[in-house]
């Protein structure tokens, strides 16, 4: 048995070097939006995973990686409708689910720095709640029909009342650090603060997308808002 035990070591070894060489920060926020309906307080946030990864710049490669896994936020404003903040960014691209951590909590121009090492180590010490500027927010929509896709409508962030209504108002929004837990008992929702999940199940179309976009097509084109199926829910 002891070629058995010399292939241990050696891929405890590649492990190691592995996680040495190239680590990686898994992190949890919530976002929460708080808004009114003729001076009614209506609420929704989401838990939204985001693991930060060093790679090799083999062949010209970005030194860093980024998964993610989540749902929309939701906002029920009762018989105004959904408001829906997206895993996608608005016009400023700093607002994607990877990068509005980073924006945040004040990372020069919104970005993870280099070394992606220090930075990765920046990121694993984050803590608390930060309030983000309306302007800040990912892309946040509304569905004039929830049963069609087709009906999806940006919702201005400054200005909900032009799509839900006189009275009204999106007045805050807060993004938080939470537990990640402790693998792999952070993924039954047993350690850790649970990623959120059943905020678009509203959306019964969504599933027969299958990642594909909103007009049932595996591109853009002529797809509204250019939006797919992954920037209502990954993972």
């Amino acid at each position: 048995m002891k070629w058995l035990s010399i292939a241990s070591l050696l891929i405890a070894g590649a492990v190691v070097f592995w996680v040495t060489a190239y680590p990686s920060v898994t992190m949890r926020y919530r976002l929460t939006l708080e808004a009114q309906v003729d001076g009614e307080a209506k609420v929704g946030s989401g838990v939204v995973e985001v693991t930060y990864s060093k790679q090799s710049r083999f062949a010209g490669q970005s030194p860093g990686i980024v998964d993610y896994r989540g749902e929309a936020v939701a906002v029920d404003l009762g018989s105004r409708g959904t408001l829906f903040a997206l895993l996608k960014a608005d016009s400023d691209l700093r607002s994607t689910p990877e990068t509005i951590i980073l924006r945040a909590f004040n990372f020069p121009g919104g970005a993870l720095p280099e070394p992606i090492d220090e930075g990765l180590k920046q990121l694993g010490r984050l803590s608390g709640k930060r309030e983000l500027p309306l302007t800040s927010l990912p892309l946040l929509v509304r569905f004039r029909d929830p049963a069609n896709p087709m009906t999806v409508e940006r919702v201005d962030p400054l200005d909900i009342g032009k799509s839900f209504g006189d009275g009204t108002k999106l007045v805050r929004a807060t993004l938080e650090i939470v537990p990640v837990g402790i693998w792999p008992l952070n993924s039954f929702g047993i350690t850790g603060d649970p990623i959120t999940t059943g905020t678009v199940r509203p959306l019964v179309w969504l599933q027969r997308l299958n990642g594909g976009y909103l007009h049932g097509g595996f591109t853009s084109r002529g797809a509204p808002l250019g939006l797919h199926g992954g920037e209502f829910k990954r993972g």
